[in-house]
């Protein structure tokens, strides 16, 4: 598939901000399996005065900006064409339990990198209470690959997506109690479940193609960002996963970053001086299909 993403940001404050200092998070991976960006514009207001394009030290593209001229509106557009292959069949895999051993005791650098993701994050922690709650697909012996699915759908089928009762700052055991959240919070959920399991998981973000209802048109600004689930397996490297829509990450899914947790992939975030105590935000999103 190809695809055309446009995303638009839109800060407003309340007071002129006379200086502001921002890292951009949205530039799309270029080492990700079957995904090719072929052409890329960035357009942001008031033009920066200096801008430099960094890799952070999960690999993300990150770009830092420096704002010196007083304004109340800043503007950020970017758009993005790119191809998504098909993605290829999972081989089989061990059981899970050999996978967690295994990473509790590496033995290769590639087993010591990715044992960084079996570690707590701040807004992914391992507890007793998630080992306990993701125990019913990851009965003993049971393939990590099959557990993990079973894992998605069981978050699918007890959790309810419901944008009014979290935030970016809900901790993951206030939604293991409340069983509702939003696309973050349960592919933070399933992550620390899955790190209370002594397994390696981790934070993906991007995008997914929505598809409008039978014989309604499609709307344009309509989609938004969205997170997903990376599982570590031997023979098979990252496999995705998405508890919020209860599939395994196809051709619709476009990835801008990866890390622990949110906080490693938050979209834009940085300092201003200035502004008042209010400031408004605004995003849209649109992820059209080409072919």
């Amino acid at each position: 598939m190809r695809y055309c993403l446009r995303h638009y940001t839109q800060y407003q404050y309340e007071e002129a901000v006379e200086q502001a200092q921002n890292q951009i998070r949205m530039l799309l991976r270029p080492d990700v399996p079957g995904q090719r960006v072929e052409q890329r514009m960035l357009r942001v207001h008031p033009r920066p005065a200096y801008g430099k394009l960094q890799t952070d030290f999960f690999g993300n593209r990150t770009l830092y900006l420096e704002v010196d001229q007083a304004h109340r509106d800043f503007k950020l557009f970017l758009k993005h064409y790119v191809q998504i292959e098909a993605r290829p069949p999972v081989a089989q895999s061990p059981a899970w339990e050999q996978v967690s051993q295994a990473l509790s005791q590496p033995q290769d650098e590639a087993q010591r990198k990715t044992r960084l993701y079996t570690l707590d994050s701040p807004k992914a922690p391992s507890s007793k209470a998630l080992a306990q709650y993701a125990a019913a697909s990851f009965k003993p012996g049971r393939a990590l690959h099959e557990a993990a699915m079973a894992f998605t759908r069981q978050i699918h089928r007890e959790f309810k997506f419901d944008p009014k009762v979290t935030s970016v700052t809900t901790p993951v055991n206030e939604v293991l109690q409340k069983k509702r959240g939003v696309c973050q919070d349960f592919a933070q959920l399933m992550i620390a479940a899955l790190r209370s399991l002594g397994l390696a998981a981790r934070y993906v973000s991007g995008y997914l193609e929505t598809v409008p209802p039978p014989g309604k048109p499609r709307l344009v600004g309509a989609d938004a960002s969205h997170a997903w689930v990376s599982v570590w397996c031997p023979q098979n490297g990252w496999l995705d996963f998405d508890p919020t829509n209860n599939c395994v990450p196809d051709q619709r899914y476009i990835t801008t970053a990866w890390g622990r947790d949110y906080e490693d992939v938050i979209p834009m975030n940085g300092v201003i001086r200035g502004g008042g105590k209010r400031s408004t935000l605004r995003v849209r999103v649109d992820v059209q299909a080409l072919s």
